[in-house]
C-alpha cells in the first residue's frame, strides 16, 4: 500500500510539473506573440507635412517607405522614413472619403468609406489603369483596409454596424476580396462581438466609459469598438485591428479569437487612423492632425 500511495503521489507530482511548464510555455508564447511593442514609448516620432493633416491610411513599401492617402482626395503619397519627407505624389482626379490604402505587387487599393474599392494597376506609372469595385457592404460606414497574403485577399472592416435593427447593433463585420477572382465573400470572415471585446477590456482591468439614463439616471456601459485601420503581422499572422475613436487595439488571431487588448494613450494616439508593419516587423501607426500636427509612430519589433 506503502508503494502504491509512493507512485502515486510521484505520478502526482509529474502531472502538476508538466502542467506548470506546459502553462508557462504556452504564457510565453502568448507573450512573445502579443508583447512585441512597447506602445507607451514609439521608437521614432515623425511630424507628418500639412499635406497630410488628414492622413486616413498607411501601406508598406519597403523598409524605409510608406504610401499614405488621405480624405477626400485620391492622390497617393509616398513618404521616405529615412528623409522624413514626402517624396513623390500620384495625382488622381478621384473624389471622395478615402479611408484607407493596401499595396499588393505593383497594384494599389484604395477604400472608400461608403464601400468602394478603386485598383490602382501599375500604380506609379502615368498610364496606371483604374478600376472599382462597388462591393455593396452592409455597413455605411467602412475604415479598414489591408493585404492578407497567406489567404490571398483584402480584410475590409466596418468601422459602424451591419445595418438596421438591434440585432446589428454590436456587431462589427470584416469582410475579405478574393483577388484571384476580384469578388468579395457573401459572409463575413469575421464577426467581431462588442460584449465580447467588452468582456476583454474588464479582464484586462481596461477603465469602461459609462453614461447615464435620462430617465432612470441609471448608469451604464458606453463601451464601443470602431475599427478604423486593419493589418496583418508578418511573421504572427495574428491582426491588429484600431479604434480610433475608443483609443483601442485589438489583436486577434486567424480564426477570430481575441488574444489582447491595449488601451491607448489618447495624448500619444489622438486620432489613429493608420497602422502597417514593415519587412523587418516594426510597426507604424499613423495620426491625423487634432489640434496639432499629424504623426507617424514607429515600435521596433522585439521578438520575446
Amino acid at each position: 500500500m506503502k508503494r502504491i500511495l509512493t507512485g502515486l503521489i510521484s505520478c502526482l507530482s509529474c502531472l502538476f510539473a508538466l502542467t506548470v511548464f506546459y502553462g508557462y510555455c504556452s504564457i510565453n508564447n502568448m507573450k512573445s506573440a502579443v508583447f512585441e511593442y512597447n506602445l507607451s514609448k514609439p521608437t521614432k516620432s515623425f511630424v507628418l507635412p500639412v499635406e497630410l493633416n488628414e492622413i486616413s491610411g498607411i501601406t508598406t513599401l519597403g523598409q524605409n517607405e510608406i504610401a499614405c492617402v488621405q480624405d477626400e482626395i485620391g492622390t497617393i503619397f509616398i513618404y521616405n522614413l529615412t528623409k522624413e519627407t514626402i517624396i513623390k505624389e500620384y495625382p488622381s482626379k478621384l473624389i471622395g472619403d478615402f479611408e484607407e490604402i493596401a499595396l499588393v505587387g505593383n497594384t494599389m487599393y484604395l477604400l472608400r468609406s461608403d464601400g468602394v474599392l478603386i485598383e490602382h494597376l501599375n500604380y506609379s506609372t502615368l498610364s496606371s489603369e483604374k478600376k472599382e469595385y462597388a462591393l455593396h457592404l452592409p455597413s455605411t460606414n467602412n475604415e479598414g483596409l489591408c493585404y492578407d497574403k497567406r489567404n490571398n485577399r483584402l480584410l475590409i472592416a466596418a468601422k459602424s454596424k451591419a445595418g438596421k435593427g438591434n440585432e446589428n447593433k454590436d456587431i462589427r463585420l470584416i469582410y475579405g476580396f478574393d483577388l484571384k477572382n476580384k469578388i468579395l465573400s457573401k459572409e463575413p470572415i469575421f464577426k467581431l462581438s462588442i460584449d465580447k471585446i467588452e468582456e476583454k477590456a474588464r479582464a484586462m482591468e481596461i477603465p469602461i466609459p459609462m453614461r447615464k439614463i435620462k430617465k432612470t439616471k441609471k448608469e451604464v456601459s458606453d463601451f464601443n469598438f470602431r475599427p478604423s485601420a486593419i493589418a496583418v503581422h508578418p511573421f504572427s499572422h495574428l491582426i491588429y485591428i484600431l479604434s480610433s475613436s475608443d483609443k483601442l487595439l485589438l489583436i486577434m488571431n486567424e480564426k477570430g479569437i481575441i488574444i489582447h487588448l491595449f488601451a491607448l494613450d489618447p495624448v500619444l494616439f489622438n486620432k489613429a487612423e493608420g497602422i502597417t508593419f514593415l519587412p523587418d516587423g516594426d510597426m507604424l501607426i499613423s495620426n491625423e492632425a487634432q489640434k496639432g500636427k499629424p504623426t507617424l509612430l514607429k515600435f521596433n519589433y522585439v521578438k520575446k
